[in-house]
């Protein structure tokens, strides 16, 4: 049986006892009677410890910097030392914070000045990541101001046939707006026309692509090299299949494929019955009540769209009649109608009637526009599902072998999680050893290319098809990274993933093969970072356990952040080796009577005694979002960080036709999302739309810059590499500078401060 996956979820660690002014305290470690404690405690110093975790965990940073510690013993001068540790980390996060947002701030308004609102926007996306307020941001007169003349201009690309161009605007003033959805339709109505070029005209597509760079390498301000000012995207060992590319080159560099794919092998094997099952198990079993009427007004918007979209007319002749196009309207317009007054009527209107309603556009499209009717059941289909959630899709005949083969055990790839979001191809996460990780790439990165194709209005399953391929061969990502305008070219040979998932903060200097997971071996903490939720992560877990256990250990902090999610049994089983009662997990969909619930075991590996800190970010998705948000709600550890990802939704794959291929997998399928995963205390993983709350909210939380979090993603894959000598990073002349991780000090601390306060 295949197992059940999810792509991200929430990370959920749990506080044990609230001490004051809400301020969460770690579970005290049990003491053996022969166990010498690191450092002897006085009433004093242990009150000072319980103060200082309150004013940290509730973010009092400048109360903590004026806290005067008197140095009456070996335990207060511990205290002081590390706070003034502390103190002047952060103090240095927040200056390089600062620094960042006002050099996005300044070239934004530099480049608004010069009329240039396209790269302005760029900037105004980067300041408003790292904005401390961003709802205040947004209401700054010059942010107003940018962002009006940009939706100005966006529409004014969208009026001109500037598909790519207007798509590019949306897509960052709805990164802005995320929230309130405001831009949320425009985002999905030009990547639709867009993604109708990529499947019907590719060669006018691509003519369009290059078209826009040329102008962008008219009207550029910078030069093509990247400021030292900015981060470099490069690995720390230059390679020459990492060269650097400015917009300059761009345009120059886009040479046109020998072919184009044909539109025909993405509409072959499409029927109609096809199309008319998947819109009839969406209306029955999809997680949330929808309607037949919702359905069909997303297709009719589909269809009008490709009416609209003249550069079509090259290839479907019919297209170009003008009297047909009104008629072929006018029918779309009718088939509105009709659900309008059916649904005056009902609910919704009946399996029966939408039948009629599709095959009546159909009939009047042989008389009309004259257009293949797979087209049109294809472009109704998937603009009917659109109206679901992201996740939602049909895999369509053409599909199905390489959807197949992604299941099927082990293939070549680059090793990273890509999804849909704001309608571009991001990277969730990179793998860790991947061959994506150690290029470079990094979490929150935007593809815009694969092998000089763009990715407007891509697919997942066409995103998997493209990257992946047979181990040693080559693929070519474009990459965009936020703050930055350039885009860069890395170039990848496929291999067969194969991860460790438990790591430890450094190599053993005994034997750089393995991981030493003893962070601070005085006071005997442990780090053990988690980078995915695969088939043997709870086996690797619980070796790395056992081997800090025989080494003492008082408390562990796990790393989540960026972990991409993975396993569901393998979240379940990790969090029983915490948890000793509770429910770790439950799914409920529409139609289920009854939740289906997976409760932890009284038996653990690690006792209640052992304190635990879980680190988690916008990045920790899917198991590690069930892991953390179990710990948490079941008060079992301290959530450190920033919200996760928040994805909490369940998809199965379902036939949608009984024909068969050789292997006996279906001809067409539908993957379908039918239920949400729920934590402990009842609450959804899952972010919908407007909402302002999702995923696992840290208990302590500690922002870190764009900028920042790349600096500690090249440092982890640095230290991660073993080369030929031995060595886990190349030798450098000049001493790097080092690495700011709130995050993780922010957790050391709050262990530290624990301990100490662990009776004698």
């Amino acid at each position: 049986m295949m197992k059940r996956m999810f792509t991200s979820a929430r990370l959920y660690l749990l506080a044990a006892s609230v001490a004051a002014a809400s301020s969460l305290m770690l579970v005290a470690p049990a003491r053996s009677a022969d166990e010498v404690p690191a450092v002897k405690t006085t009433t004093a110093s242990i009150d000072f410890a319980e103060q200082i975790s309150r004013m940290v965990q509730n973010r009092r940073l400048d109360d903590l910097a004026k806290l005067t510690i008197p140095k009456s013993d070996v335990a207060s001068a511990q205290l002081n030392s590390w706070t003034a540790e502390y103190i002047a980390a952060v103090q240095r996060q927040e200056a390089q914070r600062e620094k960042q947002y006002t050099e996005a701030v300044d070239k934004a308004l530099e480049y608004s000045k010069k009329g240039k609102f396209d790269e302005a926007m760029d900037k105004v996306v980067a300041a408003y990541q790292i904005a401390r307020d961003q709802e205040n941001f947004l209401r700054q007169d010059w942010v107003k101001d940018i962002t009006t003349r940009v939706q100005a201009k966006a529409a004014d690309y969208e009026t001109a046939g500037q598909w790519l161009d207007s798509l590019t605007l949306f897509n960052d003033l709805n990164m802005l707006y995320e929230v309130d959805t405001r831009y949320k339709a425009d985002v999905q109505r030009l990547t639709r026309r867009v993604r109708l070029l990529s499947v019907y005209t590719p060669k006018t597509l691509f003519e369009i692509r290059k078209e826009a760079f040329r102008r962008l390498e008219k009207e550029r301000l910078e030069p093509a090299t990247q400021p030292s000012s900015q981060p470099s995207t490069q690995s720390s060992t230059p390679t020459s299949t990492q060269p650097t590319t400015g917009p300059a080159t761009m345009a120059a560099e886009i040479e046109e494929p020998a072919s184009f794919p044909k539109w025909e092998d993405t509409t072959d094997g499409i029927t109609f019955d096809m199309m008319k099952e998947a819109l009839d198990r969406a209306r029955a079993e999809w997680v949330e009540e929808t309607t037949y009427g919702t359905m069909i007004r997303g297709g009719v918007e589909s269809l009008r769209l490709f009416l609209s979209t003249p550069e079509l007319g090259t290839e479907f002749r019919g297209l170009k009649d003008e009297g047909a196009r009104k008629e072929f309207d006018a029918a779309l317009d009718a088939a509105i109608k009709k659900v309008a007054e059916v649904k005056n009527r009902a609910t919704d209107i009946s399996k029966a009637d939408a039948a009629d309603i599709i095959r009546e556009l159909l009939a009047i499209n042989k008389t009309t526009v004259k257009l293949p009717e797979p087209v049109v059941i294809l472009e109704f289909a998937d603009g009917a599902i659109e109206k679901l959630d992201p996740f939602t899709a049909v895999i369509w005949p053409k599909e199905v072998p390489e959807f197949n083969k992604t299941t099927r055990g082990k293939f070549g790839g680059i090793g990273i999680q890509i999804s849909l979001e704001n309608n571009q191809l991001k990277v969730i996460s990179p793998l860790e050893d991947s061959p994506a990780f150690k290029a470079g790439i990094e979490a929150g990165d935007v593809v815009t290319q694969i092998n000089g194709k763009p990715t407007t209005g891509i697919t997942i399953s066409q995103a998997v098809d493209q990257i992946t391929g047979e181990p040693g061969t080559e693929v070519v990502l474009r990459v965009k990274r936020s703050g930055i305008v350039e885009e860069k070219d890395y170039t990848l040979t496929r291999a067969i993933i194969e991860v460790v998932s438990v790591k430890g903060f450094q190599r053993d200097p005994a034997d750089t093969s393995k991981w030493d997971f003893m962070l601070d071996p005085e006071n005997k903490i442990g780090y053990i970072r988690i980078t995915g939720f695969q088939e043997d992560t709870s086996k690797e877990l619980r070796s790395a356990m056992a081997s800090l256990q025989a080494k003492g250990m008082r408390g562990v902090i796990l790393d989540l952040r960026f972990n991409p999610g993975g396993l569901l049994d393998q979240a379940v089983e990790i969090s029983d080796m915490f948890l000793d009662h509770g429910n770790i997990v439950s799914t409920k969909g529409r139609t289920n009577v009854t939740r289906n619930i997976w409760k932890a075991d009284k038996a653990t590996q690690i006792p209640n005694s052992m304190p635990v800190v879980v680190l988690v970010n916008q990045y920790s998705a899917s198991a590690s979002e069930i892991f953390s948000g179990a710990m948490k709600d079941l008060h079992r550890g301290l959530i450190i960080g920033q919200r996760s990802f928040g994805k909490g939704s369940v998809q199965n794959l379902l036939p949608i036709t009984n024909d068969r291929l050789a292997n006996g997998y279906p001809k067409a399928m539908m993957k379908l999302t039918m239920s949400y995963y729920y934590l402990p205390d009842g609450e959804s993983l899952h972010r919908r739309d407007g909402a302002k709350t999702w995923g696992v909210d840290p208990d302590v939380a500690v922002e870190m810059t764009p900028r920042q979090l790349g600096d500690m993603l090249r440092a982890r894959r640095d230290s991660d590499v073993i080369v030929k000598n031995g060595a886990t990073q190349p030798s450098t002349t000049s001493k790097p500078e080092p690495i700011i991780d709130t995050q993780l000090d922010t957790g050391l601390l709050l262990l530290r401060l624990q301990l100490l306060q662990t009776p004698l």
